[in-house]
């Protein structure tokens, strides 16, 4: 197994930089459904390659059933639902709001699934090269949204992001209890327990309470930063008592729930 942060993994983060970059700057040359579709090739190979990889190195053990530690249930990889509704769906409303929860999602999970690479993803070179290039493009895909007329941040999507982080919140309480069988390591979404032990902050030493307040603290800390200009907007807006445009009051509206 390959260390955190030894050779190999600074390397590969080195290297996921660099494409992170380039293919940034290959996405604006696609059109805002073109890039959807390719997200979603990109996650149905990954999640094909994870499957029977796991199938086959588990073979003596499990036979031909994924074991219950790889169900698409963490953060990142139950991202592969939402392109797929935002690739087929025709109502605009629903894209938006899956949208504006994929945004911060995706980078924030993207990139820390990147320098926090879990234990699978180091001990089988397919599953590295797989795990990397699938957090590499959802990565990519959350750049993208950044520039993109089709999805411009508004201070509304940052209110809806948090209240699909709540029901995603309590998602993950309920999987994990589903799924758990008293053997398994069952941790999806990290809400058990944190992703790797020796992180600071992100530490059960002080119980599981105190953990889940920093984890939960930490989620929200990021998507705010991800959202920071239009609540500035917002606020700022709301200060001066007026809005220049109808869209503008429309925002202002949102800020009253």
């Amino acid at each position: 197994m390959h260390p955190l942060f030894g050779t190999k993994h600074l390397i590969i983060i080195a290297v996921s930089l660099a494409l992170i970059v380039g293919l940034s700057i290959l996405a604006k040359k696609l059109s805002f459904e073109r890039l959807c579709r390719v997200l979603l090739y990109v996650g149905i190979a990954s999640e094909i390659t994870k499957i029977f990889c796991y199938i086959c190195a588990n073979e003596d053990t499990h036979g031909g059933i994924l074991p219950k530690t790889d169900l698409p249930f963490h953060l990142c990889s139950i991202q592969i639902l939402f392109i797929l509704i935002i690739n087929i769906s025709q109502n605009e409303k629903l894209k938006r709001f899956i949208l504006s929860f994929m945004y911060p999602s995706c980078l924030i999970g993207g990139i820390a699934a990147i320098l926090i690479a879990t234990e699978s993803a180091r001990n089988m070179w397919v599953i590295t090269v797989q795990y990397f290039i699938y957090h590499i493009a959802i990565v990519v895909f959350s750049i993208s949204l950044m520039t993109r007329k089709e999805f411009k941040i508004k201070f509304s999507d940052y209110l809806s992001c948090l209240k699909f982080l709540l029901v995603i919140m309590f998602f993950a309480f309920y999987i994990n209890s589903i799924v758990y069988d008293g053997t398994s390591d069952i941790n999806f979404m990290y809400v058990a327990s944190p992703p790797q032990s020796g992180l600071p902050f992100l530490t059960e030493k002080y119980g599981w309470l105190v953990y889940i307040s920093h984890y939960a603290f930490l989620v929200i800390t990021c998507v705010t930063l991800c959202y920071i200009k239009p609540i500035i907007s917002a606020i700022r807006s709301r200060i001066s008592g007026n809005a220049d445009t109808a869209e503008e009051k429309k925002e202002l509206e949102t800020t009253v729930v």
